[in-house]
């Protein structure tokens, strides 16, 4: 057989692994989704979720270490959604303060929807550990605000520490108000909270303007 034909072919299969690979990898994600979302993390078993899958549990082990390390990725994705979601909030408003207010107030909105809520907020935090939690949650999350204070300053030579300084700042004031929103708590409101996040903004504003001036 002709040398070149032959790798051709190999390389087709390779893909075509790749892709159905990709696909079952994909299905094990959204069938264990689904059942951390109803079910909870402790009463989902990775036979179940194989099943749901179709699958056996041989190929799920294949694709992930074990149910902690899927969960881990259910998070990642749940939190991709989550900033698409505020971040395609935020864009309906032309520009400035008001465009980042806007999509806090999504941010704390969204996240109290049943499956964000359950898995992210409620699960996550226990199962994956305070560190690994806040580390998914905090590299995506900065991703998005880190840029937006940076054209709030108006300027890109905004000192790093202090951006991302406050970027903490506020991500930490939305994270823990959403908590709060979550457990009811009578003392949070959303409005308080936004209002929080301008004054934290102008301060921001006000700064690096006399910083540049």
């Amino acid at each position: 057989m002709n040398i070149v034909l032959l790798w051709s072919k190999r390389r087709l299969a390779m893909k075509r692994s790749a892709a159905d690979a990709a696909i079952t990898r994909g299905d094990i994600i959204r069938t264990a989704r689904k059942l951390f979302s109803e079910k909870g993390f402790a009463q989902s078993t990775t036979s179940e979720i194989a099943r749901g899958a179709g699958v056996t549990e041989g190929a799920f082990f294949h694709h992930f270490k074990g149910k902690r390390d899927l969960f881990a990725e259910v998070v990642r994705q749940l939190q991709r959604e989550f900033d698409g979601a505020v971040s395609e909030a935020a864009s309906k408003v032309p520009s400035g303060i008001f465009r980042f207010l806007t999509g806090a107030r999504a941010s704390l909105q969204l996240s109290q929807r049943p499956e964000y809520l359950r898995i992210v907020l409620i699960d996550a935090p226990g199962i994956l550990g305070q560190m690994q939690w806040k580390e998914i949650d905090t590299g995506i999350a900065l991703e998005a605000i880190e840029p937006a204070l940076r054209l709030l300053a108006g300027s890109k030579s905004v000192q790093k520490s202090r951006l991302r300084v406050t970027a903490l700042a506020i991500l930490g004031l939305l994270n823990e108000s959403c908590f709060a929103l979550a457990g009811n708590d009578s003392n949070v409101a959303e409005d308080d909270v936004i209002e929080t996040i301008e004054a934290i903004l102008n301060q921001w504003i006000a700064t690096n303007q006399g910083a540049k001036a």
